[in-house]
C-alpha cells in the first residue's frame, strides 16, 4: 500500500505513523506477535499536505476503495494536525521504508509518544509488547515525551499511560 501511495503522489513525502509504522524498523512483527491480527489499515500523512492529493489518496486507497476490496487493507489519510502529538524533532528520526521511494515511518519511540496520547487498550498492548521485547527503550520514550509540548492535562494523562505500559511490560517479562 505504501508503494501504491508513493506512486500516486510522486512529488510528496508520505509519512507512516501509528501501529503500522513499527514495521519499517521491525519487519518481523507480524510473526512475533498477534497484536496486528485485527489491524487492516495504515495511517499516512502527506508532507507537505495537499487537500486535493489527500482526497485522491483516500478515494484510491481508503476504506471504501477498490484497493481495500481487493487486498483487505487500506490507507487512512490523516491531516498534519496529527504532528501535534509527535515529538518536535521526529523528522530527524524518520525511518525510510525499504522499496518505497519518499515513504518514511516514524521511529518506534516517536510512535510510542503518539500512542501515549491515544492511550487505548490496543496501544497499551502494543507498547508494552515492544518494551518487553526490548524493541523500545523506556528512557528514550520518557525523554521524547518530556520534550513534547503539551498542556498539563496531557502531561498527566500520557505519563499515566506510560506507567501502565511499563507495568504491563514488566508482567510480560516475568512470564
Amino acid at each position: 500500500m505504501a508503494k501504491a501511495a508513493s506512486s500516486l503522489v510522486p512529488e510528496i513525502k508520505v509519512i507512516v505513523f501509528g501501529s503500522a509504522s513499527a514495521f519499517a524498523t521491525f519487519p518481523e512483527l507480524p510473526e512475533a506477535t498477534n497484536i496486528y491480527e485485527n489491524t487492516n489499515d495504515a495511517d499516512f500523512i502527506l508532507d507537505p499536505w495537499s487537500d486535493e492529493l489527500g482526497a485522491m489518496l483516500s478515494k484510491r486507497l481508503g476504506r471504501n476503495s477498490s484497493f481495500f476490496e481487493m487486498f483487505g487493507y487500506y490507507a487512512d489519510i490523516v491531516r498534519p494536525a496529527a504532528f501535534d502529538n509527535f515529538p518536535p524533532d521526529f523528522r530527524d528520526r524518520l525511518v525510510p521504508l525499504e522499496g518505497c521511494p519518499r515513504v518514511f515511518a516514524l521511529d518506534p519511540h516517536d510512535m510510542a509518544v503518539a500512542k501515549l496520547f491515544a492511550g487505548r487498550p490496543k496501544d497499551i498492548r502494543l507498547l508494552s509488547f515492544l518494551l518487553a521485547t526490548d524493541r523500545l527503550d523506556e528512557a528514550k520514550v520518557r525523554k521524547l515525551l518530556w520534550n513534547t509540548p503539551m498542556e498539563e492535562k496531557w502531561i498527566v494523562k500520557t505519563h499515566a499511560v506510560l506507567e501502565q505500559v511499563v507495568a504491563e511490560a514488566a508482567k510480560q517479562r516475568a512470564v
